[in-house]
């Protein structure tokens, strides 16, 4: 059984332009522009996150001073630290779903917050707002505030 080298040679180019293809529309249609792949469910909840503003009632206020966390610390280096555990989240409550998002801050302190996403229109202004329910600082759990 001899081999055609100019058949094989054929196939091999139809075969790498096919695949080079689908590649450049993966690239395009999922990762292009993106800091991290947002076509799995963490990748989707932590990107919706990052882009919304998030609510934080005066008495968390109150808790983080007492922590010694910054009001802003949800920034650009938590959620790029952050990751979802969907097992401790309550994601099927409805109308708003709670996520546990497990993080670090700047200064290397681990932090647990809780998240409530209550979207409930999609052309609103609230449209793209979340509220922070709670948070545990995993470095120092003992600490009580009088908030």
């Amino acid at each position: 059984m001899a081999i055609d080298k100019k058949r094989l040679f054929y196939r091999l180019k139809f075969y790498g332009f096919g695949f080079g293809l689908g590649c450049v529309i993966v690239w395009a249609t999922l990762l292009r522009g993106r800091e991290r792949p947002s076509f799995l469910p963490e990748g989707r909840v932590l990107e919706f996150f990052e882009a919304t503003d998030i609510k934080i009632s005066d008495r968390l206020k109150c808790e983080l001073k007492c922590n010694n966390i910054p009001v802003t610390f949800m920034d650009s280096t938590f959620w790029a630290n952050a990751n979802v555990n969907f097992k401790e989240s309550a994601v099927k409550r409805k109308p708003c779903p709670e996520h546990y998002v497990k993080s670090k801050l700047k200064d290397g302190r681990e932090i647990i917050v809780y998240i409530e996403n209550c979207e409930v229109c999609i052309d609103c202004e609230e449209e793209r707002t979340a509220t922070l329910r709670s948070f545990i600082n995993v470095s120092e759990k003992d600490k009580s505030c009088d908030c």
